[in-house]
C-alpha cells in the first residue's frame, strides 16, 4: 500500500541520531543519506521512511508526505481523477516525472483538509 513515507524535522543531525538508534531494535538502518534528506528501510536496502528539513513551530502534520502504491500507471490516473473530482487540489499531475526517476510514474495531490498525498507506480530509486 505504501511506496513511502516522509516526514518533516527540525533538526536532520539529531533526527539521524534519534531515528537511528529508534529503528536498530526493529531490524531498519539508514539506506540514504544527503545534505537535505534522510532515508530508512528493512536492513538499510529500501528507502521507505524519509526525513527532510522543515521549518515553523509546528513542524508534525505541517510537513507530512505520505505516498501510496499503485498496481499500474492506469491506477494512478484513475485515482487522480477520482480525488480531483472529490475536492483535491494538485501539486503534481499524473505522469512520467523523469527528473524524480527515470521511471517514476506518480501524482501529488493536497486533499481537501491540505494533507499531501502521493501516488506512485515507478520506484523513486
Amino acid at each position: 500500500m505504501f511506496d513511502h513515507l516522509s516526514v518533516g524535522v527540525r533538526d536532520l543531525a539529531a533526527a539521524r541520531t534519534f531515528y537511528d538508534a529508534f529503528f536498530a531494535p526493529l531490524g531498519c538502518a539508514n539506506a540514504w543519506a544527503a545534505e537535505h534528506e534522510l532515508a530508512y528501510g528493512p536492513g538499510g536496502e529500501s528507502r521507505l521512511f524519509w526525513l527532510y528539513p522543515a521549518q515553523g513551530d509546528q513542524v508534525a502534520g505541517l510537513a507530512t508526505h505520505i505516498a501510496f502504491t499503485a498496481p499500474t500507471r492506469l491506477a494512478v490516473d484513475q485515482a487522480y481523477a477520482a480525488a480531483l473530482a472529490g475536492g483535491a487540489t494538485s501539486v503534481r499531475a499524473a505522469g512520467l516525472h523523469p527528473d524524480i526517476s527515470p521511471d517514476y510514474y506518480g501524482a501529488v495531490l493536497l486533499d481537501p483538509d491540505g494533507n499531501k498525498l502521493e501516488i506512485v507506480a515507478g520506484t523513486m530509486h
